[in-house]
């Protein structure tokens, strides 16, 4: 911790933005999570290439956080720094779409298209995280994947520079980026990106994003803190991975306030005071159901990150 006031005192930015033992339940669609280390909430991105310049020269363990969404932080906290960027959250018109900062919310972004009456995104209206997020994890929304719409990506790489990529196809699949490890842009910074959209009519499109969150309404999406779906469907296994659960009676299973949902097999909430090693335990024993029953392995969505 001394090692990380002596860093504070390099970094030029408010002292209402970097902060000394944030919970990171604070910041999570889980509501789940111990204290950061150092947590720090940039608003420029010259500023977040000088905290990352620092950080990694003093070798310190980091987190970049979007919108806290298919995130399960150790009960015991971070270790190191978190990068918020909620604060890289602009957004303009463009000659073929919009472009967004990593930091706008999803549902920002949807209404910020409509607004301009620009379709393509209704899809994804309602579903939890930031835009940076949403490239990471290539966000699928009912058979449609993020990276469809994206023109361009612009990353900071470890060096500091900040440069404009073009997807290529290749790179991105079912909930899968050239971000994630082994991808060619591991290691980076998503800090906005370039959507290429079309003109819509905007009372249709306007409809379609309300069924949308309707949908995850009736699905119960919003009844209690959650990650959205907690395990990646795979169509070898034959039936979406909330069917399977509910094959082997884990529907409401609960380990002290962590729970499968009652009503969808594949949402772990949070009934209030779920402890993160409770949440964890509880994705363990699906997995292990799951393999023993069926041979199947099941991948989580939610990544884990901190100490358990």
């Amino acid at each position: 911790m001394e090692k990380l006031w002596q860093i504070a005192g390099k970094i030029n930015i408010g002292r209402e933005r970097l902060k000394f033992g944030e919970p990171m339940s604070a910041h999570t669609t889980f509501g789940i999570g111990g204290p950061a280390d150092l947590f720090a909430m940039p608003d420029r991105v010259q500023t977040l290439a000088l905290l990352l310049e620092i950080l990694r020269e003093e070798c310190i363990p980091l987190l970049i956080l979007g919108g806290g969404a298919n995130l399960l932080v150790g009960d015991r906290g971070i270790r190191g720094a978190v990068l918020d960027l909620g604060s890289l959250d602009g957004a303009r018109r463009t000659a073929s779409g919009i472009e967004a900062g990593a930091g706008l919310s999803v549902d920002r972004l949807c209404e910020q298209a409509l607004a301009l009456g620009l379709g393509g995104l209704e899809n994804f209206y309602g579903m939890p995280g930031s835009v940076g997020g949403a490239i990471c994890m290539n966000a699928r929304c009912y058979e449609k994947d993020f990276s469809e719409c994206l023109e361009w990506v612009e990353l900071l790489d470890p060096a500091g520079n900040i440069w404009r990529a073009k997807p290529c196809p290749g790179d991105w699949g079912y909930k899968k980026s050239p971000l994630q490890p082994g991808g060619p842009w591991a290691g980076h910074v998503v800090t906005s990106a370039g959507f290429r959209l079309c003109d819509t009519d905007a009372p249709a499109a306007a409809a379609v994003m309300r069924s949308r969150r309707e949908d995850r309404i009736a699905k119960g999406h919003y009844r209690y803190p959650s990650a959205g779906s907690m395990f990646k469907n795979n169509r070898a296994f034959g039936a979406p991975t909330g069917v399977i659960l509910d094959r082997l009676g884990l529907r409401g299973m609960r380990i002290g306030d962590a729970a499968i949902s009652p009503w969808h097999a594949n949402i772990f909430i949070n009934y209030g005071h779920a402890r993160a090693a409770d949440m964890k335990a509880l994705v363990e024993l699906a997995m292990d159901e799951a393999l023993t029953a069926f041979g199947f392995a099941l991948e989580p969505e939610v990544l884990f990150t901190g100490e358990f």
